[in-house]
């Protein structure tokens, strides 16, 4: 939602008035330093996931979520703007790590893939319906143009609690706290039409992995960097990674603003309504062709063609002063990024994050692969708005 709402006249007024504009600092401060709020968001998504179950750890961070919500819409100024998104951090990086978590448990292992992959084409439907708000809001004058956008994000986590509080956990959770009976109930009620033999093969199989209950061994997250662990765990974080080093950091906080300068005359957030939609096509073809291609394959395809999309965003960038078709070259390329990202990193990152972990770590691998995420993206986004912006 900030993407948008950082471009809005009305919004810039409020924290900036003297000038009328956000400087780069202030830009930097409001989506970058923010991120802080994961050092809160690691232990919360470790210890009450494995503690208290996926379920009602998800519904804490909806609870923590909405908070953050109220905070930015009724922020003044730029200091409680970044408390309000330090707090959404935490909550975000809860619901990316037990969701991630979560699907991959109650999810069949013949079609993981696919269902894990939906996280992104979620997360990019989610943006198509941001950059919605944000295009409508953009011809709207006074403080509703952006505090309607900002208190929509205490809507959505007050929805989801609904819908938590009518589903069962996963049966791994269960299984880690040694509740068996519930575990085979929920893994009924999950493979309704299963035959009764798939089903016990199923349990055996989870009830058989390493280290899986709690009271058996007390795992450390230490355990994650020994013997083959470590090998699991730096695969785990790879992709994730560098997802946020690929420019995607960039497309989603700053498009609104890098097209506005770079369009052409073209209406930036029309621009980024049109990245979102391909993005979301994007998302859906990634989760058909990850397990159709296979995780490798679609990794080297789709990273290469995101490597030259950049290399000719950086290129162009040079000449954008000489031709006023370079700055429609620049959006259209711009808008290519969305889709190959979408299809290629998008799935992966969350793929790669839940297969490679045990069961038992797979909430603490988790946990630590979107920490490495959330600091490589403090510094992209902290760096970006001094690389990007003319006044900086």
């Amino acid at each position: 939602m900030i993407n948008g709402v950082l471009a809005l006249p009305g919004f810039n007024q409020l924290l900036s008035p003297e000038t009328g504009t956000l400087t780069a600092a202030d830009i930097s401060l409001i989506v970058g330093l923010p991120n802080i709020g994961v050092i809160l968001g690691l232990p919360l998504a470790t210890v009450l996931g494995d503690n208290f179950g996926r379920k009602w750890s998800l519904i804490v961070a909806c609870l923590i979520s909405a908070v953050a919500g109220a905070v930015q819409t009724a922020a003044f100024n730029v200091a409680a703007l970044i408390v309000g998104r330090a707090i959404a951090n935490v909550a975000i990086f809860m619901f990316i790590v037990l969701s991630t978590t979560f699907l991959a448990e109650v999810a069949p292992s013949s079609i993981r893939g696919l269902v894990v992959g939906t996280s992104i084409v979620l997360i990019d439907f989610a943006a198509l319906v941001t950059a919605g708000i944000n295009w409508g809001m953009s011809t709207v004058r006074g403080s509703l143009s952006y505090r309607l956008p900002l208190g929509l994000q205490v809507a959505f986590p007050l929805f989801l609690i609904i819908g938590f509080l009518c589903i069962d956990d996963s049966p791994t959770s269960y299984l880690i706290k040694s509740q068996d009976g519930k575990a085979e109930q929920c893994l009924r009620s999950l493979r309704k039409g299963h035959d009764e033999i798939e089903i016990q093969s199923e349990l055996q199989a989870l009830k058989s992995q390493s280290a899986l209950r709690a009271e058996e061994v007390k795992i450390p997250m230490t355990a994650l960097f020994h013997d083959v662990n470590l090998r699991r765990t730096l695969l785990a974080i790879s992709v994730p990674v560098m997802q946020s080093m690929s420019g995607i950091a960039f497309a989603t906080n700053y498009a609104t603003i890098f097209l506005k300068q770079v369009g052409g005359g073209s209406n930036p957030y029309i621009l980024t309504l049109g990245l979102a939609i391909l993005a979301l096509g994007g998302a859906i073809a990634g989760i058909f062709t990850v397990d159709w291609m296979g995780r490798r394959t679609l990794a080297l395809y789709s990273f290469s063609i995101i490597f030259f999309i950049d290399l000719g965003i950086g290129i162009l960038g040079f000449f954008q002063h000489h031709h006023p078709a370079v700055h429609k070259a620049i959006a259209a390329l711009s808008l290519m990024f969305a889709f190959f990202f979408a299809a290629g990193f998008g799935p992966l990152a969350y793929i790669v994050s839940s297969e490679m972990p045990t069961a038992r770590l797979r909430n603490k691998t988790n946990a630590l692969v979107f920490f490495c995420v959330a600091c490589s993206n403090v510094v992209v986004l902290n760096i970006l708005p001094f690389i990007s912006r003319p006044d900086a």
